[in-house]
C-alpha cells in the first residue's frame, strides 16, 4: 500500500493526527512522507485527481455518527 493511503487510513482512525492535519495539512502531510505532487492534489480537493493518486475506485460519501453515553 502506497504511503497516501496508508496516511489517510491513519488518518481516519487516529484523533491526534487528525488534530493537527487540521490544523496545517500541508506540513503534516509532508511530515508523513506525501510526494508535493500528491499534497498538492490533496489541497486542490479535485476528486477526481485525488482517486488517480490512491488508486481508487469512485469514492462515496459516508455519514459517521458518534453517540456516547455520557
Amino acid at each position: 500500500m502506497s504511503k497516501f493511503n496508508v496516511f489517510f487510513e491513519k488518518l481516519g482512525s487516529d484523533a491526534k493526527l487528525l488534530e493537527q492535519y487540521k490544523q496545517d495539512p500541508q506540513a503534516v502531510m509532508q511530515a508523513h512522507g506525501l510526494s508535493e505532487e500528491e499534497i498538492q492534489v490533496v489541497l486542490s480537493g479535485d476528486k477526481n485527481k485525488i482517486e488517480s493518486i490512491a488508486g481508487a475506485k469512485p469514492m462515496g460519501s459516508y455519514t459517521v455518527v458518534f453517540t456516547s453515553n455520557r
